[in-house]
């Protein structure tokens, strides 16, 4: 039983091993050929302009903020502070990307076919959950970076194993979500929903498993603190995913009626 569970975990390290080189890799493309969340030169848009664009917007965004996140919560288990320095500066880009399309919200609106005006309003509701997404994947990474830069006390081996069993379910549960936006299968966000509340019953478990810590005096409350900021943040940033996909869907019903 010994030799199969260090089995695992070598399978495991390999696997973050090839992540964490997908990802420096991504990173180094970004800068010179991503069309993430860019401007349009179009003087008049159409609403179907729109709608391919912020699909691809968003589908960038979830593939992103997936790996981001798998990457931190494995980085901080291995104690990693390179790596996760590198996610979060890579989420600050994200973030200032994010910014900048909000703060062009208006050149969009503004420049919308008169045709197409009454869609505007679920283009602003699509750029306001990725700023929330956003938001949510940066105070995931952020406080974890900043607990190993600070020295603090790690986490308990149990500890670490909960955050890597919810990693799992998160970064599956962005990976369907993923799929529901790129193939149009948007009868599917129910699905995505039960996957959600399947999530948030394992965290509820798991911040009860916490509380025993705490009174047993397993834990500090620095450790706690940054536990239940995890899983506080997690929840946002599924919310807000769900809500990203309804009103892309919505989008394009409205869109193609």
């Amino acid at each position: 039983m010994e030799k199969f569970y260090s089995l695992i975990w070598f399978v495991l390290g390999m696997f973050v091993s090839w992540l964490i080189l997908t990802f420096v890799r991504n990173r180094k493309k970004t800068a010179k050929d991503e069309t993430f969340l860019s401007e349009t030169d179009e003087f008049s848009i159409k609403a179907e302009s729109i709608l391919v664009k912020t699909a691809e917007d968003s589908s960038n965004a979830i593939i992103m903020i997936s790996k981001a996140y798998y990457l931190a919560i494995s980085g901080f288990n291995s104690e990693d502070s390179k790596l996760l320095g590198e996610i979060e500066a890579e989420i600050e880009e994200f973030n200032q990307r994010v910014r900048k399309l909000k703060a062009n919200t208006f050149m969009i609106l503004q420049q919308l076919q008169q045709g197409s005006i009454e869609t505007g309003h679920f283009y602003v509701q699509i750029v306001d959950y990725l700023r929330e997404m956003a938001h949510s994947i940066k105070y995931v990474v952020l406080p974890l970076n900043e607990h190993l830069m600070n020295n603090h006390k790690p986490f308990a081996e149990d500890q670490y194993t909960e955050l890597i069993q919810f990693s799992s379910q998160v970064t599956d549960f962005l990976n369907f979500a993923l799929h529901i936006i790129k193939e149009s299968r948007f009868e599917q966000i129910e699905e995505l929903i039960q996957k959600r509340q399947s999530i948030h019953e394992s965290m509820r478990e798991q911040e009860k498993q916490e509380i025993h810590r705490i009174k047993r005096k397993e834990t500090n409350s620095t450790n706690s603190v940054l536990y239940f900021g995890v899983m506080s943040e997690t929840k946002h940033l599924l919310l807000q995913t769900v809500n990203l996909l309804k009103a892309t869907r919505d989008f394009v019903s409205y869109t193609k009626s």
